[in-house]
Order: C-alpha cells, then sequence, then structure tokens
C-alpha cells in the first residue's frame, strides 16, 4: 500500500493542565479535503525491564483506575523536558521502585495509541539492578504518591511470560517489553 502523506496546516492546544494536554491540528487530505484532528499530545516517556543480577524481573503491582484492576507493570513514566531518555530510565527506575542500576540498553520503541496519541514509549533493559533491600526474596512496599501504592514484584523470565501468554498482564507496553526482553536475555 502507498499511502500519501496528510499536511498538517495548523495546530491548536484545545486543553491545558499539566497531567494531560490536547491538541486539534487542522489537516489536509491528499485529495485536498481539510479535517480536524484532535490527539493528546505528550512527551516520549521510558519503560524499564530491571532484571537483576541473578535473572529476576523486578515489576510493580499497584491499582489502576481506569480498568479498575490490580495491575502487574514495568516501571516507567515520561521524560521531562531537556532530559536524556538514559537519564529519565534511571530516574523513573529509582523513583518508582527504589531501586538502581549501572548498564541500560535500549531494546525498542512503540507508539502507545498512534491515532490518539503522539507519545512514543521507549522500551529500556535495566541490566544488574539493585534492589533497595537486602535480598530478592521480601516485597517492598512503599507510596509512590499520596494516592498510588505500589508493590514490587520479583518473577524470573519464564513466569512472567507465561502471566503475558495467559492474558493476565493487562497492560500492553508490559507485555510487549517482556517480548523484547526475552528475545535479549536468551540471546545471552
Amino acid at each position: 500500500m502507498k499511502s500519501k502523506k496528510w499536511q498538517k496546516i495548523s495546530t491548536e492546544r484545545v486543553f491545558d493542565h499539566k497531567h494531560f494536554r490536547v491538541n486539534k491540528d487542522l489537516v489536509r487530505l491528499p485529495d485536498d479535503k481539510k479535517i480536524e484532528w484532535f490527539y493528546w499530545d505528550s512527551l516520549d516517556s521510558a519503560m524499564i525491564v530491571p532484571v537483576t543480577s541473578s535473572g529476576k524481573l523486578v515489576m510493580i503491582r499497584q491499582y489502576r483506575y481506569l480498568p479498575n484492576q490490580i495491575a502487574l507493570e514495568f516501571p516507567s513514566g515520561k521524560s521531562n523536558k531537556g532530559e536524556s531518555l538514559e537519564d529519565c530510565v534511571r530516574r523513573e527506575l529509582k523513583e518508582e521502585t527504589g531501586c538502581t542500576c549501572e548498564n541500560v540498553i535500549k531494546l525498542g520503541e512503540f507508539y502507545e495509541t498512534m491515532a490518539q496519541l503522539n507519545r512514543r514509549i521507549h522500551i529500556y533493559l535495566a541490566e544488574d539492578t539493585v534492589l533497595p533491600g537486602k535480598n530478592e526474596t521480601v516485597f517492598s512496599t512503599r507510596s509512590q504518591d499520596e494516592y498510588e501504592e505500589t508493590e514490587l514484584v520479583l518473577k524470573n523470565l519464564t513466569e512472567f511470560v507465561k502471566m503475558v501468554s495467559e492474558n493476565k498482564v493487562i497492560s500492553m507496553g508490559s507485555s510487549l517489553a517482556t517480548l523484547l526482553a526475552k528475545e535479549h536475555l536468551l540471546k545471552k
């Protein structure tokens, strides 16, 4: 399929909040017709697949309001203006889990919902992740914000791949990150 590109004529910010911005573009289609296109305008973000030296993946278990479920996810968050993605990875890993890492490897990137959101999510593997506690058998519960409680969960790759294949992971990004991490980790 050879598709012609659309041409943006103008952009207008129609909603502006510190957590959420919506733009309306006036667009010219290949047939010269003009339409309005609304989308969520967002900075790119990073998703981190933390892996300990013993091969355990570190995930976050937390309640998510819109699906009204407890979700198991990899840490992630948007990059700050002027912040490199690698710095974003290390900051988000520390903020959301208390963990640190030395090495980060980019595994890939994707658009979340490309018809409604312009954000790309960059997936990184954080090798030799160091947990905030003394050992890997202790789960740590902490409050990330005043309204979010998170719990660290450690699983080996096989366990997490099984959960993804059984549709027990409701986060599209975490499912994709699992597949990318699996390919990388199995090559080692």
